[in-house]
C-alpha cells in the first residue's frame, strides 16, 4: 500500500475489529510514520464540550467559546457533534491537497477510521445526508470531498440537502464573517418528507466555529427529524 501523504510504501498491522474491514477492502491510505502527525480524539482524556466534543482547557466547563455564544445567540440551540482528528497543521496539509489541490486520491487517507466511526449509524438506519457544495464548486473540482470519502469508507448517503449559490470558502473568511453567515443550503419538499421521523447524521469535512453544521441542523429542523445528529474528520 502507498501512502496518500509521502508516497512511502508501507504494510499494517491489523486490530481484530479492523479484519471485516479490510475484507471488504476498506484500508487507511496512511502510512504509521504521517500518523503520527495526527492527533485522533480521545474523549477519556480531558475535558470535553458536551456540544461538539471539542478539548477543554478549563476542567470546569462543559461547553467550549463557539458552543457558549451558540447557546446565547440562536433561540433552538441543538448539537450532537462528533469528529475524528483535531484540525493540526499535518491535517491542514491534507485538506489542501484534497480540496483546493483537487487530489481526489486523499479520499483514500482514512477510509477506515471513517468507515468504523460511522457504521454504526449505518446499522441503526440513520439517513446519512453529506454537506453539499455548490454547482460551481463542483464543476471547478469535480467532486463533493465529503461524498468522495463516504465512498471510499463504504457509507452510504443521501443528497437531501443542497446549497443556494456559489459562497466563499470558509478558509477565505475570518472567524466574525464565519459566524454571521447567512443561511446557504435548502430542502426540496421531496427530501423534507424522506427526513420527517428520520434519524439524520449530517457529514462535513472540517468544523471551525460550527456555524455550516448549525445552518444545516436548521434546515432540516422543519421537516421534523426524530434525532439530528453530526460528523466531520477533523474539530
Amino acid at each position: 500500500m502507498k501512502c496518500v501523504f509521502c508516497q512511502s510504501s508501507f504494510s499494517k498491522s491489523l486490530q481484530l475489529g479492523e479484519i471485516f474491514s479490510l475484507h471488504q477492502g476498506i484500508e487507511n491510505s496512511c502510512c504509521p510514520t504521517c500518523f503520527l502527525e495526527i492527533n485522533r480524539l480521545d474523549m477519556t482524556q480531558g475535558n470535553h464540550c458536551q456540544y461538539c466534543k471539542k478539548q477543554l482547557i478549563d476542567q470546569k466547563r462543559n461547553d467550549c467559546g463557539d458552543c457558549s455564544r451558540w447557546g446565547k445567540e440562536l433561540t433552538q440551540f441543538d448539537l450532537n457533534h462528533s469528529y475524528l482528528y483535531e484540525h493540526n497543521e499535518k491535517m491542514k496539509e491534507y485538506f489542501k491537497q484534497f480540496k483546493f489541490l483537487g487530489d481526489i486520491g486523499m479520499k483514500d487517507a482514512f477510509a477506515l477510521d471513517i468507515h468504523l466511526q460511522l457504521k454504526s449509524f449505518q446499522e441503526e438506519k440513520f439517513i446519512i445526508i453529506p454537506i453539499p457544495i455548490a454547482k460551481k464548486r463542483m464543476l471547478d473540482r469535480g467532486f463533493n470531498q465529503v461524498e468522495s470519502f463516504l465512498d471510499s469508507s463504504d457509507i452510504s448517503y443521501e443528497r437531501l440537502l443542497r446549497k443556494k449559490k456559489q459562497t466563499k470558502r470558509q478558509s477565505e473568511l475570518n472567524r466574525e464573517e464565519r459566524l454571521a453567515t447567512e443561511q446557504p443550503f435548502f430542502v426540496t419538499k421531496r427530501s423534507g418528507k424522506k427526513i420527517y421521523q428520520q434519524q439524520v447524521l449530517l457529514v462535513d469535512d472540517v468544523y471551525t466555529t460550527g456555524r455550516t453544521i448549525l445552518h444545516a441542523y436548521e434546515c432540516l429542523k422543519p421537516y421534523k427529524p426524530r434525532e439530528i445528529c453530526s460528523f466531520s474528520i477533523t474539530r
